[in-house]
C-alpha cells in the first residue's frame, strides 16, 4: 500500500466520523428530555469524535503533501 492509498483511507475513515458525528447531533437535538448528564456526555464524545476526524484529515492531507515532495 502506497503513501496515497493511506491518506485516502484515513480520508474515508474522516468522512465516517463527520457522518457519525452529524447524526450524533440530530438525535441529540431531538431528545425530548431536558439538559442531563447524559446529553452533555453525548455533547463530549461528539466534540471528542469532531476532533479525532480533524485530526486524520490533517494527517491525511501532511501524507499527501509529503508524497508530493
Amino acid at each position: 500500500m502506497n503513501k496515497l492509498d493511506i491518506a485516502d483511507r484515513l480520508t474515508n475513515y474522516t468522512n465516517q466520523l463527520d457522518n457519525i458525528t452529524e447524526l450524533l447531533i440530530t438525535n441529540i437535538n431531538n431528545l425530548e428530555i431536558s439538559k442531563c448528564k447524559e446529553t452533555d456526555r453525548l455533547y463530549f464524545l461528539t466534540d471528542y469524535i469532531k476532533q479525532v476526524s480533524n485530526d486524520l484529515y490533517n494527517f491525511s492531507n501532511e501524507i499527501i503533501k509529503d508524497d508530493a515532495k
